[in-house]
């Protein structure tokens, strides 16, 4: 039988810890059985012919999580609203799920190579949000970038409307996902916007909300960084 990793355990406790915090109504949680290692599927130009000189990050061929991890959340009466919610795949998916259908919307060539570039590392499995993370995967980038799309009108020209790249490496945001439980909106914490933009009132509110809030749920974490990244965008 294998064993789990330091990764794996502290994100099957993390799914503990929001099934037994009584101020979260856990909606939906799962995580699937081991699978291969990033470093364990290979060669990668056999999931895409551009990816022939394409290398994973270094962090990402050690203890990474092997099997898929998701949680649906949202606060409890005693607190203003909040809700949280992720889906990490396992690296098999990430690797072999192919380019993205066309969104069918005009698109420049460089939007288009942009978009077959992206696999989707986390997203809205169970809501109606629309969110998406992706791992941007371009031969010869070191570290690979992170991007994030949500049905919010943000984002800047030449990449798709609603695209933002997240100041996070893949590892760190799967170690990042520890902290915030997967609070809607917290991407924008690690993004080069303002939070008092019209376009993210509507998650900013509710990123306030959280924030204010799971310090106290989670009395052993740590919610001073994301709180000064959060005052930085007001």
């Amino acid at each position: 039988m294998l064993s789990l990793n330091q990764l794996e355990e502290r994100h099957l406790g993390a799914l503990a810890g929001l099934r037994d915090a009584e101020s979260i109504e856990l909606l939906d949680s799962r995580h699937g059985d081991i699978g291969p290692a990033f470093e364990e599927i290979e060669p990668l130009v056999l999931f895409d012919e551009a990816w022939g000189d394409l290398h994973l990050d270094a962090d990402m061929l050690g203890d990474s999580l092997r099997f898929e991890v998701a949680a649906h959340w949202e606060s409890g009466p005693a607190h203003p609203p909040f809700s949280g919610e992720y889906r990490i795949p396992s690296p098999t998916e990430i690797l072999t799920q192919g380019r993205m259908p066309s969104s069918g919307l005009p698109q420049t060539e460089f939007r288009r190579s942009f978009l077959a570039q992206l696999r989707y590392i986390d997203n809205a499995y169970e809501s109606s949000r629309g969110f998406m993370t992706f791992l941007r995967t371009v031969a010869g980038a070191s570290p690979l970038e992170v991007w994030y799309s949500d049905l919010a009108g943000t984002g800047e020209a030449p990449y798709p409307p609603g695209y933002v790249k997240l100041d996070l490496t893949f590892t760190e945001y799967v170690e990042t996902l520890l902290l915030t439980k997967g609070l809607h909106g917290w991407q924008y914490l690690f993004a080069d916007v303002s939070l008092t933009d019209p376009a993210l009132q509507h998650i900013s509110d509710g990123l306030r909300n959280g924030l204010n809030a799971l310090p106290d749920i989670f009395p052993g974490l740590d919610y001073a960084p994301l709180l000064r990244r959060m005052e930085a965008r007001r």
